[in-house]
């Protein structure tokens, strides 16, 4: 049941609307899958998408899936596409995805949500104390200078995207970290940790 057509379209609140059209083996005409992502759903997909991206960059592609809403999103490495699932009530619907066509459609989604992300409230702060976060040394050496700096983009901006969804959450401990003038070193700690941790996650180095 390869998709024949994947669109993702933005909202001004941050919000999107994903359709799929697809070929049901057994079924005559086009079917569609099509849901509203709210603004976290869909920082969510761009998460997954990412992490995908960056995983292949690594030749490491792992098994992973995301679930938002009753619409889950499956990638299996020994599988060319993703499988798409989307429950409503009692009703089920499944297609898949090829994987170029994914990530054509989240690339514009991608974009919009780093801009929004640092144009948040502690975006530029957060920008700032990744910038000065060093690349792991195994990075370059792994992939080359050019590849590895590709990497490290990836990784800066994915923990952006994260770390802007912490800090504007109520009560944040980063966003008290990030305001008081003597807490720097511990929000630049926090900052490297998440770093680091996506690191050892998403593009682990060979021992």
């Amino acid at each position: 049941m390869p998709a024949k057509i994947f669109s993702m379209e933005a909202r001004e609140d941050g919000s999107a609307r994903l359709a799929l059209n697809y070929k049901h083996a057994g079924r005559s005409g086009i079917q569609r899958i099509s849901c509203d992502l709210p603004q976290a759903g869909l920082l969510q997909l761009v998460l997954f998408a990412e992490a995908l991206s960056l995983r292949k960059r690594f030749g490491q592609p792992a098994a992973s899936d995301v679930a938002i809403d009753g619409l889950t999103l499956s990638f299996d490495p020994a599988q060319p596409d993703l499988h798409v699932v989307r429950q409503a009530g009692y009703s089920s619907q499944a297609a898949r995805l090829p994987l170029a066509a994914f990530h054509s459609a989240m690339a514009e989604m991608t974009d919009l949500c780093i801009a929004r992300a640092e144009a948040s409230k502690h975006g530029p702060a957060l920008k700032h104390l990744l910038a000065e976060c060093p690349p792991p040394a195994a990075l370059a050496a792994q992939l080359g200078q050019d590849e590895g700096d590709l990497a490290m983009h990836q990784l800066r901006e994915i923990a952006l995207l994260l770390l802007a969804q912490d800090a504007a959450a109520r009560g944040s401990a980063l966003a008290r970290k990030l305001r008081g003038k003597k807490s720097q070193d511990q929000a630049r700690a926090a900052v490297s940790s998440l770093l680091q941790a996506l690191a050892a996650e998403l593009a682990p180095m060979p021992a």
